[in-house]
């Protein structure tokens, strides 16, 4: 026994000295025009890499001699040779496209696309520039995405009119959950944090299961960083509602581990609108030094990242915590009174009426690399805790405020539990077939003073298949098909209050008893087959043409099926049905793309068809509860949607660079009686986007690579409108910015300054949240960006 440490220090010699012989190899895998090909596959004997951020690479452990090599990325060329090592080695490759593939359009770089499916890739320098205050709205300016605003920081996107649970947004493979709670729920997603987003449009988007009819916001947050510490800290600021924030990425990467750590911290004041009052209710509202009482806020957001790459393997743990709390516009929760919305003095406190939201998330990653095969395992969880707080209120006589948070008006707590498993196989390099498995569990418990939804429990499993053959180098092919089982069990909910209130008031106790009953006891089981298939041509060296067609489906969310109360948020009473079927439909997607060196364009045409499509229709019915007004029911229809999406992007003598994007969609429901034939809500109205740019190309002393640019942004009329909506004018506002880079002996960062609504335009976005209370859009803004890198 005594020898045992003796052996161990043997080993431990004899292993130092073993990697001491052994070499390293690394450089940059870079394009024809030198830009660095992240995520390019590296494969040297048995061991697997990927390119990290702009196409950096390190693999080490290598024995002296030759050694086989293969560098490949998709729409390239791949390099295979052999290559001998005598010592640690720097070398760079530079891949040539492959004119047979496809391309498209990703911004800030184009490459070619080998998939019918509709997708775009948005990198994180282009996220950064463009940030707006919140995830969606840093999207806007995309062709077919728009978003709904809740106020200055929080927001949902749309997309082609489809909003709310018919858009996925996943983070590293995992759904985020917790805006299926209503209209006034936005997403609790760090925008400095994220690397890199894909935006998949249509039925391409059928691996995401439930939730993504409209499409699938894809967040990627597993990026391999180089090898050493890399990092920035950006400071950020704008004046429409006084913002202060602060962010930082981290990161650090020895041999095969890596680490990150990302921060923000925000803090925004009462946001400015062009407007000195409002009509909500019939009731004159005014607004206090154009500024929008109690919609303040604070954001505190903190990621972890703890990964490994190995020969054959690449995993990721992750850990995010996102704390949001803003204030409700008074005039907009509850009913309006002139003294809620008086000036109090202070922009930047958050009274009460309020929400708070805490969304902590934990993703495990795991991915198998082999020669023409891999595996991937995820596991999720999520806690959403979400509260919206108001001073007690009473409408029923004898009811008393709860002892422990009075105050506390609605309380949700889910808790979501996630697992995903996939194979794909590629076969004779021109078959690749995947297969996946993914199980969801939700529990969802309440409390507070209010109710509007119950509690429930809930889980979902999916099994699909995809393939794709790469028939000629011109011609590719895509399939896929799903199948979906789900329950939901909701959990009644009795209010004696209401029933004392209502018998008190005259009514009968059978009535009494139907609303007091705010939910019944529900067991619901769903099942879906889904198909999808597409075809990508390639008809000329510039030019690709897709056509995707297949089937869709969602699930009824618990709100829809359960929720039956007032919803101070959104305005209403809300009420569920819980004999709502899944809603179900048919895609139809186009698209055809140019790509040449300076000039890309793309159009993309569009038919979605509901056998039942479900909304929140006026009932022409009044709520008995107190102070209710008409009782809003969740419905479904057949419906119909359609549009259209252009996308140009060009440059002139390699200085000016010009943008312009238009969308156009048309939808409506279809009823026996023609006459109810509206359209859907929240739809988009034709609208678009255009940018000019002029690039200093000569290098400064100081500034590097600015530019200085001017837009515009612009929507024609929505009359075309559901019921209950209001018709919204037609508006352009302008904005400018300058952009550069600054370097100062060791010293550089980036500089962003930009001016939205120059002109103070007041204005309505039809899609807001707040345009049923004639609320308009902010009005100017100057914003300033600073980003400074570490490494």
């Amino acid at each position: 026994m005594r020898q045992i440490p003796f052996v161990l220090l043997l080993f431990i010699i004899f292993q130092n000295y073993s990697y001491s012989q052994q070499l390293s190899l690394e450089g940059r895998i870079v394009d024809e025009q030198g830009s660095g090909l992240e995520n390019a596959h590296i494969h040297i004997n048995n061991t697997f890499a990927l390119a990290g951020e702009n196409g950096n690479y390190h693999i080490g452990n290598f024995k002296e001699g030759q050694h086989r090599l293969s560098i490949s990325y998709i729409g390239f060329t791949t390099i295979d040779t052999v290559i001998t090592l005598s010592e640690d080695t720097v070398i760079n490759f530079t891949l040539s496209e492959a004119s047979a593939n496809l391309e498209a359009v990703i911004l800030n770089g184009n490459r070619r696309r080998i998939s019918s499916e509709n997708r775009e890739k948005i990198s994180k320098e282009y996220l950064q520039e463009q940030y707006s205050g919140s995830l969606s709205n840093t999207l806007e300016k995309l062709p077919g995405v728009n978003s709904v605003e809740i106020g200055a920081g929080a927001s949902k996107p749309i997309i082609r009119g489809l909003g709310f649970n018919r858009v996925a947004v996943s983070e590293n493979g995992i759904k985020q959950e917790g805006q299926q709670w209503g209209a006034d729920h936005g997403l609790e997603i760090d925008a400095f944090s994220v690397e890199n987003i894909e935006i998949i449009k249509g039925v391409g988007a059928i691996e995401h299961g439930s939730d993504a009819i409209g499409g699938v916001i894809k967040i990627i947050n597993d990026r391999v960083p180089v090898v050493g510490f890399t990092g920035e800290v950006i400071g950020f600021t704008k004046s429409v509602n006084n913002t202060i924030a602060a962010s930082t990425n981290l990161s650090f990467r020895e041999d095969q581990f890596f680490y990150k750590f990302k921060a923000t911290g925000s803090e925004f004041g009462d946001y400015a609108v062009p407007t000195d009052n409002i009509v909500y209710l019939n009731r004159n509202i005014p607004i206090y030094d154009e500024r929008l009482k109690n919609t303040a806020g604070k954001e505190v957001d903190l990621y972890g990242q703890m990964g490994y790459l190995g020969d054959h393997y690449k995993g990721s743990l992750s850990l995010s915590n996102v704390y949001f709390k803003s204030g409700f516009f008074p005039g907009a929760h509850g009913i309006p009174t002139l003294s809620r919305v008086r000036d109090d003095g202070n922009q930047r406190n958050i009274g009460y009426p309020f929400q708070r939201v805490n969304h902590l998330k934990f993703i495990n990653k795991n991915e198998w690399f082999f020669h023409d095969y891999s595996i991937e395992i995820i596991l999720g969880f999520q806690n959403n805790h979400r509260q919206e707080w108001s001073r007690f209120h009473t409408h029923y006589t004898g009811q008393t405020a709860p002892e422990t948070n009075p105050d506390l008006e609605l309380d949700f707590n889910l808790n979501t539990y996630d697992f995903q498993g996939k194979y794909s196989r590629e076969f004779n390099g021109s078959h690749t077939s995947s297969i996946g498995v993914q199980t969801q569990v939700q529990d969802n418990t309440i409390s507070g003073y209010n109710f509007l939804l119950p509690e429930y429990y809930r889980i979902n499993q999916g099994l699909y298949a995809t393939h794709s053959y790469k028939a000629t180098e011109k011609i590719y092919f895509n399939l896929g098909a799903r199948l979906d089982l789900s329950r939901i069990n909701i959990k009644g909910f009795y209010d004696k209050n209401l029933y004392d209130y209502l018998v008190q008031n005259g009514s009968s106790e059978t009535i009494a008893n139907d609303y007091a009953t705010r939910s019944s006891e529900t067991t619901r089981d769903f099942s879906n087959f889904n198909f999808m298939g597409g075809i990508l041509y390639n008809f000329q060296k510039n030019w690709d043409f897709s056509v995707n067609a297949g089937t869709s489906f969602r699930l009824p969310t618990a709100i829809e099926l359960g929720a039956n109360g007032i919803h101070h948020g959104s305005f209403r009473h809300e009420q569920g049905d819980p004999t709502l079927d899944a809603e179900k439909g048919y895609v139809f997607d186009t698209k055809l793309n140019y790509n040449k060196a300076s000039f890309s364009a793309s159009l993309s045409p569009y038919l979605y068809y509901f056998d039942n499509y479900i909304f929140l229709n006026p009932s022409g019915d009044f709520s008995m509860l107190p102070h209710a007004g008409q009782i809003y029911k969740f419905t479904e229809s057949r419906a119909v949607l359609t549009g259209v999406e252009l996308d140009l992007h060009k440059i002139f003598a390699d200085k000016w660079r010009t943008q312009l994007t238009l969308e156009y969609l048309y939808n409506r429901q279809i009823n026996t009686n023609s006459s109810r034939n509206f359209p859907l809500p929240f739809t988009p109205p034709i609208n678009g986007f255009a940018e000019i740019g002029y690039s200093f190309l000569q290098e400064l002393k100081t500034f590097e690579d600015v530019e200085i640019f001017t837009n515009t942004g612009f929507a024609l009329e929505q009359d075309r409108i559901a019921q209950n909506e209001h018709v919204t004018p037609g508006y352009m506002i302008f904005g400018a910015g300058l952009k550069t880079n600054i370097s100062v002996n060791n010293f550089k960062a980036t500089v962003n300054l930009q001016a939205t609504n120059i002109f103070n335009t007041k204005y309505f976005n039809h899609t807001n949240f707040y345009r049923a209370l004639e609320i308009p859009e902010m009005g100017r803004n100057l914003q300033l960006m600073v980003k400074i890198p570490l490494n």
